[in-house]
C-alpha cells in the first residue's frame, strides 16, 4: 500500500473507498497528478450514513489547490474529508500556453459495501 491508497478496514461492514467524480466548471480541463482519496468518515460507517460531497477550488500554474470549498453535501459529516482530500491533491502544472481553468469541482461519493450474511 503506498501513501495515496487508503487504509484498508477489517470492520465486517466494510466500506467501499470513496468513488472521486470530477466534473468541470469551466471549459478547460487540468490533469490530476497526485489524487488523494478521502477518508470514510466512522460514525458515518457505523450509521450506515451514505452521501457525497463536492468541493469547488482553483488550480495554481503549478499545480498545487487553492481556494477549496464545499459547494454541497449530502451530510456535512462528509465535507472535512473531502475538502482534506482535495488540498492533499495535486494536478500537472501548466503547460507554456495553456491557460488557466478559473474553477473546478469534484465530487466525492462515499458508498459503503451491502452487509451480507456470513
Amino acid at each position: 500500500m503506498t501513501a495515496d491508497e487508503p487504509a484498508g478496514d477489517t470492520d465486517a461492514e466494510a466500506a467501499s473507498l470513496p468513488d472521486p467524480a470530477i466534473s468541470d466548471a469551466s471549459a478547460g480541463r487540468r490533469d490530476p497528478a497526485v489524487t488523494k482519496f478521502p477518508s470514510y468518515p466512522a460514525l458515518a460507517r457505523r450509521r450506515r450514513i451514505e452521501g457525497e460531497a463536492t468541493v469547488c477550488f482553483k488550480v495554481a500554474p503549478d499545480g498545487r489547490v487553492l481556494e477549496a470549498e464545499v459547494a454541497s453535501s449530502t451530510h456535512e459529516i462528509f465535507e472535512e474529508p473531502a475538502l482534506e482530500a482535495i488540498l492533499q491533491s495535486s494536478f500537472e502544472p501548466l503547460a507554456p500556453g495553456e491557460e488557466l481553468v478559473p474553477t473546478i469541482c469534484r465530487t466525492y461519493r462515499f458508498r459503503l459495501d451491502p452487509v451480507t450474511d456470513s
